[in-house]
């Protein structure tokens, strides 16, 4: 486990937030310990791109009893559904070499593409690949009200939010650490009761990521098989060299993405990442995934 991260990382949606303690194992982490507590039905309303923090405190008192059941612990990470992130990649002109300056030409970028002021949005980038003139950019951003509101009630609690990412994002991270090093096209799908994500990676590099709620009106075999149609016209994914489906899924799905990709498809499991856990955690097995991957970077 890297030492920059502390072992406990809070993982919170709007009905619930999960708590783990992680520690080192013989060939992981072990998850020492994992509880699971319901949020007030309006603790989040939801809004454009991050739902909104409306009922304080309700997440102040999950937070003051997670304390009192856990023993004194000040600093935390934190991780949030990927549909409360837009997560691009972009085309930027000219990249500047100042952080200030090039955090500016992300947010212009970015304008051109969301329906808001990128002002209003908490940006992180990171730079995929760069010419004299042109770079491709990673850039995860949310609602910045939001992150902060959140924050300010763990610092009430006396905890110290030392990062906040999206769920999908460090499931990613626990895969990749594993896997041998590829020139070739990979697929990751991580699907939630209420959200569906699906990502392309050639090689390292990210080709594709898109997180979105789920309405009901298709079902999960109707967006897979949309995705893949979708990626095949855009990104030529003809080559697929692994598939991996992460979070609700099943038998069937595993089926139907090997049939539109023509690849072999890997069910992420806990059991990839972690040497232990505690009983009764199988409800929050890509959660806790997830959680082992803020140590993998």
């Amino acid at each position: 486990m890297a030492a920059s991260f502390p072992p406990d990382i809070v993982v919170l949606d709007s009905e619930k937030l999960l708590h783990a303690r992680l520690a080192r194992g013989k060939k992981g982490a072990r998850i020492v310990q994992a509880k699971s507590y319901r949020l007030a039905g309006n603790t989040f309303s939801p809004a454009v791109v991050t739902p909104q923090l409306t009922n304080e405190s309700s997440l102040a008192d999950v937070l003051r009893r997670l304390r009192a059941e856990t023993g004194r612990w000040d600093r935390a990470s934190v991780l949030l559904p990927d549909s409360w992130f837009r997560i691009n990649i972009l085309d930027v002109p000219e990249m500047p070499e100042s952080q200030k300056e090039a955090d500016e030409m992300v947010r212009w970028t970015l304008k051109r593409t969301m329906p808001l002021d990128p002002a209003l949005l908490r940006v992180r980038h990171e730079v995929l690949s760069r010419t004299p003139t042109h770079a491709k950019v990673l850039a995860i951003s949310a609602i910045d009200q939001t992150l902060a509101a959140i924050e300010k009630i763990f610092a009430a609690a006396g905890i110290d939010v030392v990062l906040i990412e999206p769920l999908g994002v460090n499931i990613w991270n626990a895969i990749t650490v594993r896997e041998p090093n590829t020139s070739r096209d990979r697929i990751f799908f991580f699907i939630r009761e209420r959200e569906f994500t699906t990502a392309v990676f050639r090689g390292t590099q990210p080709l594709f990521v898109r997180s979105r709620n789920l309405n009901g009106e298709r079902t999960i075999e109707q967006e897979i098989k949309l995705s893949a149609s979708y990626l095949r016209d855009t990104l030529r994914t003809e080559s697929v060299e692994q598939c991996y489906l992460a979070g609700s899924a099943n038998g069937e799905l595993s089926s139907v993405i090997g049939e539109q990709f023509g690849a072999p498809v890997h069910k992420v499991a806990l059991a990839d990442f972690s040497d232990s856990w505690p009983d009764g955690m199988d409800p929050f097995e890509s959660e806790l995934a997830a959680c082992t991957g803020v140590f993998a970077a």
